[in-house]
């Protein structure tokens, strides 16, 4: 079984990411053409209160997004922060947070299974037309996985699909993945429903471990390249 280190195979997978800005940039065009449309702030600052009134009526399709959408490039951080508006104030913050992590864990958990699973070959040709790809033993997949979940930028979905595409078990996925995408999940979620509710305090130290994650993130990074 041909080996290979997985630090020298990161960079071959950031290239794809591109792929996954495509709705990034579809959703940026409309936003500006909505914005086009109705340039008055009080438009859409009464467009959602609308909007979070039905999801305050409805939460569950709130985490109905959450655990489906960030699985198909949708960007994760806004879905986080409304968890936090949403739930906080009617469930408490630690309900909030904890339903904020099960439902990006069941994203984490079936975005890898169909890349492992069904779609593995039809995504493995795809990205072999341009590079080899490589075969992992378990401490490379693992090396790989840290590596991944710990380097801005990499699309979180193209994250979920790598890992799945090489090999890596789903044990250990879970393990290098869950910790890490929930404590990110726990710093938008503090951040956005105490910012909501008006507790300085408490938004100060939802941000400050959104910083205290970042550092560790790049020390971990530089520890482990």
């Amino acid at each position: 079984m041909k080996s290979v280190s997985a630090t020298q195979h990161t960079s071959h997978y950031l290239r794809y990411g591109l792929l996954l800005l495509i709705p990034g940039l579809i959703g940026a065009g409309l936003v500006y053409l909505c914005w086009q449309a109705h340039p008055e702030p009080d438009y859409w600052k009464e467009l959602f209160g609308q909007a979070l009134e039905a999801l305050k009526t409805h939460p569950w399709v709130l985490l109905l997004a959450l655990a489906t959408l960030p699985g198909v490039g949708f960007p994760i951080s806004p879905l986080l922060v409304m968890v936090g508006i949403v739930f906080t104030p009617r469930y408490g913050l630690a309900a909030a947070c904890a339903l904020g992590i099960l439902a990006q864990s069941c994203c984490t958990i079936w975005s890898y299974l169909l890349s492992a699973g069904p779609l593995r070959g039809t995504l493995r040709r795809v990205i072999s037309r341009r590079r080899e790809l490589p075969l992992l033993d378990d401490s490379n997949s693992l090396q790989l996985g840290l590596v991944l979940r710990i380097t801005p930028g990499i699309p979180y979905a193209l994250q979920n699909i790598v890992l799945g595409i090489v090999g890596m078990r789903l044990k250990p996925y879970l393990a290098v993945s869950i910790p890490i995408t929930a404590a990110w999940t726990v710093g938008f979620i503090l951040t956005g429903g105490a910012l909501f509710e008006g507790r300085l305090g408490l938004a100060i130290a939802g941000m400050l471990l959104l910083v205290a994650l970042v550092i560790l993130t790049k020390l971990l990074r530089k520890k482990t390249l």
